[in-house]
């Protein structure tokens, strides 16, 4: 019988391609910020007492471009925006999947972390510390629920075909390549591959898998 997957952010350019790669072995349920909103507790709390989900996904994130020396009244909402998606969601989505997989004994947390949490670029501080956060947040939920049979991983994306890196003006992004050792950017399958190994492996917990094309920080 297949799995479950509770895929927040399946909606988005990364996350519905990859839907679109694990289709064929998991259940997946793409979910998007109309179906459910991260920033609600109660939201995700229903959605989770209503469906019965074995792996989590959280692809759900924004971006938000600022030195920090600009940030003013004017702005603050898009930092806070950042923080209560970013941030908030996050913890929203891992505290309330957790109830019914430590009944079951059984669950997978994979959540979407950046190179940006290690990699320091200029107006990405706020959006950088909120990776940095779900990097720490993956270490502890992993040592909370490791007798469990429950694992929490992150995977610190690089810029990958897709997504978010098309945000970026594609003169940026071609010298973004050029610095890559690959040369290229990330293919889907080859992220879908790592999130089915972070699946079946229930032994891998608790890490940070950078998957980057060989960017060395």
């Amino acid at each position: 019988m297949k799995k479950n997957i509770a895929l927040f952010g399946g909606t988005g350019g990364l996350g519905s391609q990859l839907a679109k790669e694990l289709d064929s072995k998991f259940n997946i349920i793409p979910l998007g910020s109309k179906d459910v909103n991260v920033q609600d507790n109660e939201a995700v709390s229903s959605f989770f007492q209503e469906n019965e989900i074995d792996i989590v996904l959280n692809f759900s994130g924004v971006n938000y471009d600022s030195f920090m020396h600009k940030y003013s009244n004017k702005n603050l909402s898009e930092r806070d925006r950042l923080i209560d998606i970013n941030i908030k969601g996050t913890a929203n989505i891992v505290s309330n999947s957790l109830i019914k997989m430590r009944d079951k004994k059984y669950g997978r947390i994979i959540l979407v972390s950046s190179i940006l949490a290690e990699l320091p670029v200029v107006s990405t501080g706020i959006y950088a510390g909120c990776k940095g956060f779900i990097d720490s947040l993956t270490k502890t939920v992993a040592v909370e629920n490791a007798t469990k049979g429950i694992t929490c991983n992150s995977i610190q994306l690089g810029y990958f075909d897709g997504g978010l890196t098309y945000n970026i003006p594609e003169e940026f992004r071609n010298g973004i390549i050029k610095t890559i050792p690959m040369k290229r950017l990330g293919k889907i399958k080859e992220l879908a591959r790592i999130i089915e190994m972070l699946i079946d492996v229930e032994y891998i917990t608790g890490t940070n898998i950078k998957v980057n094309g060989g960017l060395d920080f």
